[in-house]
Order: structure tokens, then C-alpha cells, then sequence
């Protein structure tokens, strides 16, 4: 009734009679001990005590249904699966490793994945059809969403097999001066882009950037066809593409690496998502100390 503002029309959308209705409201009304609708030959409007309390029935409507979508999660301890929505640099070792780790010591759960940007990733946590993401921070704030850094990756350059400072054991961000670069695109990641540029133009030069590209095989993939140097996380290195060699970095600002941080919704998590979180704290912390 407080949406439609018709006795007939939301009798009509209620499948009741009109009568029967305004029955209920008037007991209701009376339950209250005031009135919920200024009624008029011409119109029904909600006064000022009707408007508050609709606001707060939705709310409490909402909560309701949120209690019951947790408890359905809880419930669902029994079954056993995690739903993870992942960023493509998760494959490099994090997550690999986290999930061969964890199924070590609960092989009867189901994992899962799905590839996906971190907006997404976002959205799907928001709505609860994804337990787990990994993404790259920073991200937009989210009410109810925790996020933990987990993992940050030193960052190396990969050039073509041919290239001349292929032959060096290390090189400094000055040598790459003059040379093409191939990055990911500023919008898919500002913060890391932007710092990258900046320690460049601190080495003595603005990078040249001649081609973008999102997925790291496809940054890798370039790289070995010769059309430029890259900035990548050492992590890459286990795609071993042919004709792309990696050479160390001595002087990156350690203020710059490659972050990797996971999230999710402590409310109602389950057993399996909890079990599953800290052997990825575990796994990486196992890799920061291997850098």
C-alpha cells in the first residue's frame, strides 16, 4: 500500500479484496497509535510517522533476508566448495600454490575459480556469489568487505632474447633509457602505473611507451616479438615464454612492487573460506621470504 498509494491498486497487486485491506491497515494503524496514511477523497498520502516507518520496515526486511543468506552459507559448511574470482597476475605462483597447499589437507573440497577484473571481483563479494577474490589494490571501499595485502612482488625487466642488455646479470632503470616500452594501461592500474613513471623520470627519462596490453602473456608475448622492454613482476618469470629474458633490477624504489591483496566478507564465512585464507597468509609469506 505505501508503494502503490491505491487502496484498489495494491489490493489488486496483493491478490486480496479492497475491503480486507483497508481493514488490516486501519488495525494496524490503531496497533500503532498513529496514523500511517492521510486519506482524502482524492489521494492517499503517507504522513510523516508512515514514511519513517517504511523506511525502517525495508530495512529491517533487508536484514531479515541478509540473516537468512548467511545462515544458508553456514549451513552450507557441509558442502564443501569455495567460489574464488581472481586477477590473471594471481596465477603466477599465489594462488597456485595456495590451492595445492590447501587441498593437501582438505582434498574433498571444491574450489571454484573465475577469472575476473577487480571491479567485478567487487560486485560479486558485494552479492555473495563469490567467497574470494584477488585483486590489485587499491580498491573503491566497500561496506562489509575485508581486505588484506598478501603478497607484493618485486618487479624485473623482461626484454626480447636478442636484446643487448640481454646479456647483462643486472641493470638499472637508466639503462632502459631510449628503449620501447610495452605496460599495462594506466586505468587498470594508476597507482603502480603512475609510480612506475615517476622512478623512470627520476632515472633520467620519460618511458616510451609504444604498446599496451592487460594480460601478461600478451606483455610477455610482445616482448619476445621484439617491440619493446617490459617492467613485470618476478613472478613471471614462471610463464617461460620463449624469446624473453629477465634481468634483475637493482634499483627499484621500494615503494614499487607488484601488490596482490584478497578479499571477502567476514560475516557468515565459512569453515572451508577460513581454513582456505590462512594457507594463503601462509603460502604467502612463504614467498616473501623467498624474495
Amino acid at each position: 500500500m505505501a508503494e502503490e498509494l491505491h487502496f484498489g491498486r495494491a489490493a489488486a497487486r496483493l491478490g486480496m479484496a479492497q475491503p480486507p485491506l483497508s481493514q488490516s491497515i486501519k488495525r494496524l494503524e490503531e496497533r500503532l497509535g498513529f496514523p500511517l496514511f492521510e486519506r482524502t477523497q482524492r489521494a492517499v498520502r503517507l504522513t510523516a510517522a508512515g514514511r519513517v516507518f517504511l523506511e525502517e520496515a525495508r530495512r529491517t526486511i533487508a536484514q531479515s533476508e541478509d540473516a537468512v543468506r548467511l545462515a544458508r552459507r553456514a549451513a552450507s559448511d557441509d558442502l564443501a566448495q569455495i567460489s574464488i574470482a581472481f586477477v590473471s597476475a594471481a596465477l603466477y605462483r599465489l594462488l597456485p600454490q595456495a590451492i595445492r597447499a590447501f587441498h593437501e589437507i582438505w582434498p574433498d573440497t571444491t574450489i571454484r575459480l573465475d577469472e575476473r577484473p577487480t571491479e567485478a571481483q567487487l560486485a560479486g563479494l558485494a552479492g555473495g556469489d563469490i567467497d574470494l577474490g584477488f585483486f590489485h589494490p587499491p580498491i573503491k571501499t566497500v561496506d562489509g568487505l575485508a581486505v588484506e595485502l598478501i603478497h607484493r612482488d618485486k618487479l624485473i625487466v623482461a626484454v626480447p632474447s636478442h636484446h643487448p642488455l640481454a646479456a647483462l646479470n643486472f641493470c638499472r632503470l637508466a639503462d632502459l633509457a631510449g628503449h620501447d616500452f610495452i605496460m599495462f594501461p594506466h586505468q587498470q592500474g594508476p597507482t603502480l602505473h603512475g609510480k612506475i613513471t615517476n622512478a623512470c623520470r627520476a632515472a633520467g627519462f620519460v618511458p616510451n611507451i609504444v604498446q599496451e596490453a592487460r594480460q601478461m602473456h600478451t606483455i610477455l608475448s610482445l616482448v619476445a616479438a621484439g617491440l619493446g622492454v617490459s617492467l613485470v613482476p618476478t613472478g613471471a618469470t614462471t610463464m617461460r615464454i620463449a624469446g624473453v629474458a629477465f634481468i634483475p633490477l637493482v634499483d627499484t624504489p621500494a615503494d614499487i612492487a607488484w601488490e596482490m591483496a584478497i578479499g571477502w566478507q567476514p560475516r557468515g564465512a565459512r569453515k572451508a573460506l577460513r581454513n582456505f585464507l590462512e594457507v594463503v597468509r601462509t603460502v604467502g609469506q612463504k614467498l616473501k621470504s623467498e624474495m
